[in-house]
């Protein structure tokens, strides 16, 4: 019976992993944005509320790396002097913890007190994880009016490498976002 519900919770995970994309645009308000009546584009400053860490300096290096080769890949240059497009990056990192409630079956009685003692369901931490969410703002330089904003949320990884794949993996979400005018 385990191994079923294994092999379900598994199945499930899977299709969830495979389904749309996890990027939230605001529906109908960027269907008119298009990457192509843009020739040059140019990051603003990420301003960091704490103190300045290297391990988030150099996740925001690699964002932007990312996000240089999907804008070169679409036909757009860096311009740091006279952009038609500002990039904005917002950058969330929320501390959560995963749980689970206990109950008779699994957590049976520990103890076998008086009579008046009785067992009662409590919520007890399984994991403990980090969230990032990164919002991006495509700004037209001329107008200065948001041009196209999404917003993307994942687990950070503790490892650097597996945290690169996951930048990788949200920016390319974004872009595909854009591509397919979500």
């Amino acid at each position: 019976m385990r191994k079923l519900t294994y092999v379900w919770l598994s199945l499930v995970m899977g299709l969830i992993s495979c389904s749309t994309t996890n990027v939230t645009v605001e529906s109908g308000l960027y269907d008119d944005f298009d990457l192509t009546d843009y020739n040059s584009y140019a990051f603003l400053d990420v301003e960091v509320e704490e103190a300045h860490n290297a391990s988030f300096e150099l996740s925001v290096n690699y964002l932007k790396d990312e996000i240089n080769k999907q804008m070169e890949a679409r036909g757009l240059s860096e311009d740091k002097t006279n952009p038609q497009l500002k990039i904005n990056l917002g950058i969330a990192v929320e501390e959560k913890e995963q749980t689970r409630e206990t109950n008779l079956t699994t957590d049976p009685f520990m103890y076998m007190g008086q009579r008046n003692y009785t067992w009662q369901s409590q919520e007890i931490v399984v994991n403990k994880y980090r969230e990032g969410t990164l919002t991006v703002h495509f700004v037209d330089a001329q107008s200065n009016k948001a041009a196209w904003v999404g917003l993307v949320s994942k687990i950070i990884p503790t490892k650097q490498e597996k945290k690169q794949a996951a930048i990788k993996a949200a920016v390319q979400e974004v872009f595909e976002a854009i591509d397919n005018k979500n």
